[in-house]
């Protein structure tokens, strides 16, 4: 039974995604905290080809993205204003982050004459906004009426809103200051929260 519950979850794309993101965060504090160099180079080489397979497949999250960005237009049925005003940013981000995420990659690739540079960094910025305003959306109620959820959904946005301004450029707040250790470490806590409320 337990067994047919994860192949039915690693069945779909965000159970295969969440396992996936778990594994490429281990690998990436694994490779942080060993004294074995060939180890870490191993655990590099692993977590670099689990990376490459989750970008990869976001390269079909496009429509998906539009289809729910459409539905949800300018939150017009929102009762709070603020909430409202975060969910269109957040979803113009998110929707902005796929699109730059896809030239980055096909830079990387050689698919492109570009410099991916750039193009990475504008992910990073649309990933930390994102994560900074959700965390704003799911706090602003008064703190007797959160619910664990949300709680959680805030948690996880902090944690992953750390972990994006290090891929920021140099000289904002904490970015390129993390350790690898530190960045397998967060995307552990976020991944373990994100499955838990799957």
């Amino acid at each position: 039974m337990q067994l047919q519950k994860v192949a039915d979850y690693l069945d779909t794309y965000n159970g295969r995604d969440k396992v996936m993101r778990i594994l490429y965060y281990s690998a990436q504090y694994l490779a942080g905290i060993t004294k074995s160099k060939e180890l870490e180079h191993k655990l590099n080489i692993f977590s670099d080809q689990i990376n490459c397979c989750r970008t990869v497949l976001r390269l079909f999250d496009d429509i998906p993205m539009l289809t729910y960005t459409l539905s949800y237009g300018l939150g017009r049925k929102e009762p709070d204003n603020v909430v409202q005003m975060c969910n269109v940013a957040v979803n113009t981000l998110d929707q902005l982050y796929y699109p730059l995420e896809h030239i980055a990659w096909a830079a990387d690739c050689k698919l492109l004459s570009l410099k991916s540079d750039s193009w990475w960094t504008a992910t990073s910025i649309c990933w930390a906004l994102s994560m900074y305003l959700m965390m704003i959306k799911q706090t602003i109620k008064d703190i007797s009426h959160i619910e664990a959820n949300e709680l959680l959904t805030a948690a996880r946005c902090f944690v992953d809103c750390v972990h994006a301004i290090h891929w920021l450029p140099s000289g904002i707040l904490w970015a390129g200051k993390l350790k690898q250790w530190h960045i397998g470490f967060l995307g552990i806590i976020s991944s373990m929260i994100s499955l838990y409320q799957s």
